[in-house]
């Protein structure tokens, strides 16, 4: 085990999300977002695209059949295809609808597309794994991917996909993406970096400004001679004779030091900025994302860093290199709890528990320990503080390699290495900081 030194700053939750530009929900109650990755050979995986599932991270799927937000699939239909039910108490917003069913009953549609599971998918996400890996099979990658499944939807039946607001007008060169860092569905330029808007008194500070050198740090998203108008993105003058963009009559900026697509550098720059999302992510109580000297963002509970025990594998370029923290969520789900189980381990690595109440959300899942204990999942995978960490900012249990501890003779001890191998190929456990 090795101490890193590890520069802290926060990226404030008013900052992530905009509190200044309202933002709804990126996924209602009780559904989730999950990676569908294709498995390299020793590389990190690949990520295709993502998709909704249900609080398990069951995949969902939207049936041809059914016609702007009806659905079509009742009696012995929906015995095999589980209409996805709506937690009480929960609104439509944006992208999600609710649809009543015949018989009673509310379903979550998502773009107008009824959502479903599939009674014959036994591990969560199995399915939209084989699709996506039949999709790309002949791609020209340098390695393999792991074997395929063999359980393929019906020719009628479609795994549903996030792809979120593809009907909303944005001029050229402006952009929507995910962004984990941001913990939200964000504005972008056309290269993906992140776009700002000000918060500060424009009568003091002045729209570049310039009394504060914002004009260095801050770069306007600037608009062509001719263009016009486009649904929430208007145009503003500069002083200069240019036009530049503004959502919701927000000039629209980058910053300078954000690099690449998924820098949010400037969420913690200045406080008068804010990262202009359209939708937050879903986090739990007294969770923060918090940036590393080093490292970028990391999650944090209570300012305590939190981490994920994944297989213990090599991968080219050594774990430590930016984006190579992703990791395939059917292995996470298969280890579930079983992680850390033993008393040796767990007077190391504390769960974070969830609350009786607490219900999955994003790619946040609440999962059943082997002892009955409710724990927060990220990504599928189990979540953990260090004891070896005393204050906010350090992260020494990153990095850390637990080898199999084949002494420890205990039931518990041999279940756990029993699943390892099954999952990874190997009973031992790298233990890394969570990545958003």
């Amino acid at each position: 085990m090795r101490k890193t030194s590890a520069a802290l700053s926060i990226i404030a939750a008013s900052l992530v999300t905009g509190a200044a530009l309202a933002a709804q929900p990126t996924t209602p109650t009780g559904v989730t977002l999950i990676e569908v990755v294709r498995e390299l050979s020793s590389s990190q995986p690949e990520l295709l695209w993502l998709r909704p599932g249900d609080p398990q991270g069951r995949t969902l799927f939207v049936y041809d059949r059914d016609v702007a937000g009806v659905s079509a699939c009742a009696a012995d239909c929906a015995k095999e295809w589980i209409p996805l039910a709506v937690v009480p108490g929960a609104k439509a917003f944006g992208d999600w609808s609710i649809i009543k069913r015949e018989g009673g009953g509310a379903q979550w549609a998502y773009q107008n597309k009824p959502l479903y599971t599939w009674v014959k998918e036994e591990l969560p996400g199995d399915v939209a794994t084989t699709v996506a890996v039949l999709e790309v099979q002949n791609s020209k990658l340098a390695e393999n991917a792991r074997p395929l499944g063999q359980l393929k939807p019906p020719a009628d039946w479609k795994v549903a996909r996030f792809n979120p607001v593809p009907d909303m007008s944005v001029p050229d060169g402006v952009d929507v993406r995910l962004v984990a860092a941001a913990q939200g569905l964000i504005l972008t330029d056309h290269a993906g970096l992140t776009l700002y808007a000000f918060d500060g008194d424009a009568k003091k500070d002045g729209q570049v400004c310039a009394s504060s050198g914002c004009n260095i740090n801050w770069v306007p998203v600037v608009a062509p001679a001719l263009a016009a108008n486009v649904g929430n993105f208007t145009l503003v003058s500069r002083n200069d004779g240019t036009k530049q963009w503004a959502y919701n009559k927000k000039p629209l900026y980058r910053f300078k030091d954000d690099k690449l697509p998924g820098d949010v550098f400037g969420a913690r720059a200045d406080k008068r900025w804010s990262i202009v999302a359209l939708a937050d992510d879903f986090r739990p109580a007294k969770v923060t994302v918090e940036s590393r000297e080093g490292y970028g963002a990391t999650l944090a509970v209570n300012g305590m860093t939190l981490y994920t025990g994944i297989a213990y594998e090599k991968r080219w370029g050594g774990r430590n290199l930016r984006d190579n923290y992703r990791n395939a969520y059917y292995r996470g789900k298969k280890l579930a709890g079983n992680t850390c189980v033993t008393q040796q381990c767990l007077a190391t690595w504390k769960p974070f528990l969830a609350g009786p109440q607490d219900t999955s959300n994003g790619f946040w899942e609440v999962i059943d320990r082997p002892d009955g204990i409710r724990q927060w999942a990220y990504k599928g995978y189990a979540l953990y503080t260090f004891t070896g960490d005393k204050q906010r900012g350090d992260m020494t249990g990153n990095d850390v390699y637990d080898i199999a501890d084949y002494n420890d003779t205990s039931e518990d001890n041999y279940k756990r290495n029993a699943l390892l191998v099954e999952v990874n190929g190997v009973s031992s456990v790298y233990w890394h900081i969570a990545k958003p």
